[in-house]
């Protein structure tokens, strides 16, 4: 499906050290939803040490405070959408969801039924549910991003959790942090059980399907080859089969 007529939508995403692949979870999140409602859209690819200046040069409000060295901090984050059809910036993924469904109601929703709020109680559940791979997954993601980024994110991801990057993901640690993602696919799953279909409203991916999506394929992308297979091998192959499921709405052409 396609919408004619349309100027394309500019997409700013984080770009990777393999062209054809994206990395990050967050904006792979816009990636999948912008081709599942056949929107047109160009990829404007921003390293990590432009962004801040990215939305001050558009006078973007920060899209979160973060507490770093205990002072609450403005943080400016990717994705972010520009439409030239409505002359109008979004930032923040789910926001950019509402705003699709919103202003093109023609298209399939990915927050449908009036679901947004249960979405987002979702979004906070899931991240929850993973939280304990977040410096396992800092460490191996850092490896997949261009020199000048890569240099950026592992000074503030350092100082944002305030441990060494060192110690980021020690052999020592390993076995917990990677139980504790095995934890977090068991629960998630037990969340996918109870649905009627593939998906977690029933056979149609909506936007809770492709934040999940999104970071299965971040330890595609960014972890070890091994690791990938053994993650594709739990709870029955259901992460395997929701990678194969959604990977024709993450379009990497654009």
């Amino acid at each position: 499906m396609s919408v004619p007529g349309l100027k394309p939508i500019i997409f700013y995403d984080i770009p990777s050290i393999v062209q054809s692949e994206p990395w990050s979870p967050n904006t792979m999140k816009t990636r999948y939803c912008l081709t599942f409602k056949g929107l047109p859209f160009q990829t404007v690819w921003l390293e990590y040490p432009e962004i801040k200046p990215f939305y001050e040069q558009h006078s973007l409000v920060p899209t979160t405070l973060r507490n770093i060295k205990g002072t609450p901090t403005p943080v400016c984050t990717l994705p972010v959408i520009m439409d030239p059809n409505t002359d109008r910036f979004i930032t923040d993924s789910f926001a950019i969801a509402q705003y699709l469904d919103e202003q093109y109601p023609d298209t399939p929703k990915v927050l449908p039924n009036n679901t947004a709020a249960l979405v987002h109680v979702f979004h906070t559940a899931f991240y929850s549910a993973i939280e304990g791979i977040v410096l396992l997954g800092s460490f191996r993601g850092a490896q997949k991003l261009n020199p000048e980024s890569k240099e950026y994110y592992i000074r503030t991801r350092a100082e944002r959790f305030g441990i060494p990057w060192e110690q980021f993901a020690t052999p020592e640690k390993r076995e917990e942090q990677w139980n504790a993602l095995r934890a977090g696919c068991d629960t998630v799953d037990g969340w996918y059980a109870t649905s009627s279909g593939q998906f977690l409203l029933g056979d149609t991916p909506c936007f809770s399907d492709f934040m999940v999506a999104g970071l299965c394929n971040w330890i595609r992308y960014c972890f070890e080859n091994e690791e990938w297979e053994e993650v594709k091998s739990w709870n029955g192959g259901r992460w395997r089969r929701l990678v194969e499921a959604t990977d024709r709405y993450l379009d990497c052409s654009k």
